[in-house]
């Protein structure tokens, strides 16, 4: 009978250490996050140590936000990271918020994930809309004080805005199109040039530019 006690005591015990589910915090598909869901994390810290955590990237304040015992926090150690790696993707620490690394070499290829709050409007009399009405409501997905909510205010829509971002010689630069990105890579125009016409590469789509940064990276080898 004793057994019997401590064997279901124990498994009571190990219940309590179960993170609850996340569904009650309404975490699942948000726009505004990078992932669908809540990421297992290892957090490698600048000293060389690294914990375990369980992460998202908030998009519209570019935040990485932290799921702990059922609740939601920001994420407070940026000036101490040097490697962030979720769900087998990488992301460092930048000026503001974090970068996601997608290629590495010579010449550096970084996601910056970011979003706007768009404002749908909200329903009046007659079924009219107003652009205005709700803004303030915006400033409720953070807050200062400990525990968060990331559900998006009613009234708003999330409008992707990320931007991708070539480093060569330590200068970081903005990629939006084809003469911006050849202009980093004087020494390469020809190869360049004739590689973007071939294959058609699309400057919004992250698997082309992942694409043409490769194969920088090899010719300048």
């Amino acid at each position: 009978m004793k057994r019997m006690w401590m064997l279901l005591m124990t498994a009571c015990a190990l219940v309590a250490l179960q993170p609850v589910a996340a569904q009650n915090l309404e975490t699942d598909n948000l726009e505004n996050l990078v992932f669908p869901r809540f990421q297992e994390s290892v957090v490698k810290l600048k000293n060389g140590q690294s914990y375990k955590a369980v992460l998202n990237y908030e998009k519209t304040e570019q935040q990485m936000v932290v799921l702990r015992n059922n609740k939601l926090y920001l994420f407070r150690d940026h000036q101490a990271v040097d490697t962030i790696y979720m769900a087998e993707r990488i992301f460092v620490p930048a000026e503001t918020g974090f970068y996601e690394l997608l290629v590495n070499g010579p010449a550096v290829l970084f996601i910056n994930h970011k979003a706007t709050l768009d404002n749908t409007g909200a329903t009046l009399a007659y079924g009219s809309k107003t652009s205005t009405a709700g803004v303030t409501h915006i400033n409720k997905i953070f807050s200062n004080d400990g525990a968060i909510k990331l559900k998006i205010p009613e009234n708003f829509k999330v409008a992707d805005d990320s931007e991708f971002l070539v480093k060569v010689d330590g200068q970081i630069q903005k990629v939006l199109n084809r003469k911006q990105f050849v202009k980093l890579f004087p020494g390469k125009t020809t190869e360049l040039e004739e590689y973007i016409s071939n294959h058609k590469t699309n400057f919004k789509s992250e698997k082309d530019l992942v694409s043409l940064v490769e194969f920088c990276n090899s010719v300048s080898r």
